[in-house]
């Protein structure tokens, strides 16, 4: 299988022409291995690979499962494999042991997915630039010298550039959104609790954290939410499937959806002119699509709510549990050089903290949650861009200077990315989709959120704008198509 033929296919149609006898799983893996060996030195996308385990994988795989023989890498954090250490992109975890596989990962070998790697994240999935010193940076295959997004840079990276039709990604506060409007990618951010985050752990960031995909096509997201959605054993929230598939779902027409568009972040800060102007596209994509479409904003509750620290202390604990858990393991704390200054900031910063601060930043994203349902209630969706600007230049941010400067870091990150976070405040499915090109050529994005639990109609309508501006015709100047 030439590698132009390989890149041509979703993840969906590779498994139907395996499924049919059209291709083997080991013709797909060999493709899969000669795109990631033709393409990774120039994007540094994997920091793991291991191609015998999935020659083996693909030699022993069931043709009737429902993503039979379909490649995939798994971001190097938040889950677990039987076979594979979680270094979690810091050399404080650089010999960390294999744990048995995380539920999500149980359910991915089960559809018949065949694992590849792992992919490139920054340290402890704790940025928006996937720049970790332990492995380097990742660079956009749309422009190299442009940041890939992140925290899930790796997976965008990626698929982007063809190596693979989908990769895992987790989202605590856009890692999965932000990367996909970095990289024209269609990335889904799912419902709180509808895909297992466990069983190793209860909730990732206070109940931020979601694990899903990024993909080329909304078919392949829809295909495998099929694969993970569910509720699993001894998890917080037991949240079940609004349809019995959402694949199938996206042969089912759309009703006529009332559309909430906010053009201000949060705090009423302007957006870039050109990401304006594409917000302002979308809205007449939707409404020829027979949609109504309002202009509104973000409610004063929520701002007033979001000052301070707001909710952050819920994912920035969880990145000091992680440290003192190693600690622990290692029976000393890091060394000047084992973890980077942004972490290093955001464990000192969480031992000064209390339990009711913890407590503290559960009530805001309550009230925040209440307030967002009660402002929306007569919308059946939410659109914003992505991202408030286009993608920043490698190295916006100076993160492994002594005189590391946490403000100006969250300065620099909110200001690129300030639409995601909020969402998984409220636990809402949202989703970046690659709506346009910029004029310098670069992919940007625009965000669909949908009411909790309603992820099929957030499909629904990313489908048809799919449809509607074929952006799977598009790719990266570094790609295996070429």
């Amino acid at each position: 299988m030439k590698l132009n033929e390989y890149a041509a296919f979703d993840a969906v149609g590779l498994a139907e022409l395996i499924r049919s006898g059209d291709l083997s799983p080991m013709e797909v893996t060999e493709a899969a291995i000669a795109a990631i060996e033709a393409l990774d030195s120039r994007v540094n996308a994997l920091v793991l690979r291991d191609f015998p385990r999935a020659r083996a994988t693909a030699q022993g795989i069931d043709r009737s499962q429902p993503l039979a023989g379909v490649p995939f890498l798994i971001k190097d954090i938040d889950v677990y494999t039987e076979e594979w250490p979680t270094t979690m992109s810091s050399r404080f975890y650089a010999d960390a042991k294999p744990l048995a596989d995380s539920e999500i990962v149980k359910r991915w070998r089960a559809a018949g997915t065949v694992f590849l790697g792992k992919t490139n994240t920054p340290e402890f999935a704790a940025d928006f630039f996937t720049e970790p010193v332990f492995r380097g940076p990742t660079l956009n295959p749309w422009n190299p010298a442009l940041t890939v997004g992140g925290s899930s840079g790796g997976a965008a990276a990626a698929v982007a550039s063809g190596m693979v039709p989908v990769a895992h990604g987790s989202d605590v506060g856009g890692s999965i959104r932000v990367p996909a409007g970095c990289c024209g990618l269609f990335g889904l951010k799912p419902s709180r609790g509808l895909n297992p985050v466990g069983a190793h752990v209860g909730e990732g960031g206070g109940g931020l954290d979601c694990e899903h995909v990024l993909s080329r096509t909304v078919r392949d997201s829809a295909a495998f939410l099929d694969a993970t959605a569910g509720p699993e054993l001894g998890a917080p929230y037991r949240v079940q499937r609004s349809v019995k598939s959402y694949l199938a779902a996206l042969d089912q027409p759309l009703r006529r959806l009332r559309i909430a568009s906010l053009a201000r972040t949060i705090d009423g800060s302007l957006i870039a002119p050109e990401i304006n102007e594409k917000l302002g596209e979308t809205e007449a994509l939707l409404e020829s699509l027979g949609h109504e479409v309002t202009r509104s904003q973000f409610p004063d509750a929520v701002a007033a709510a979001a000052k301070g620290e707001g909710w952050s202390t819920l994912w920035l604990a969880d990145i000091a549990l992680a440290i003192r858990d190693r600690a622990r393991e290692l029976k000393r704390p890091p060394g000047p050089n084992d973890i980077e200054p942004l972490s290093r900031h955001i464990m000192r910063h969480v031992e000064r903290k209390t339990a009711l601060d913890y407590i503290d930043a559960k009530s805001v994203a309550h009230q925040i949650t209440l307030e967002m349902a009660r402002a929306f209630k007569d919308f059946d969706m939410i659109l914003t861009p992505t991202t408030a600007t286009l993608p920043p230049q490698l190295g916006a941010v100076q993160r492994s200077d002594t005189d590391f400067d946490f403000d100006h870091w969250s300065a620099v990150s909110y200001s690129f990315a300030p639409f995601s976070e909020i969402f998984n405040v409220t636990g809402q499915p949202a989703a970046s989709l690659p709506l346009f090109l910029s004029a310098s050529g670069m992919p940007i994005g625009m965000q669909l959120v949908g009411h909790q639990d309603q992820d099929h109609l957030l499909l629904q309508l990313s489908r048809d704008l799919e449809q509607l501006t074929q952006w799977i015709d598009r790719h990266p100047p570094i790609w295996a198509g070429l």
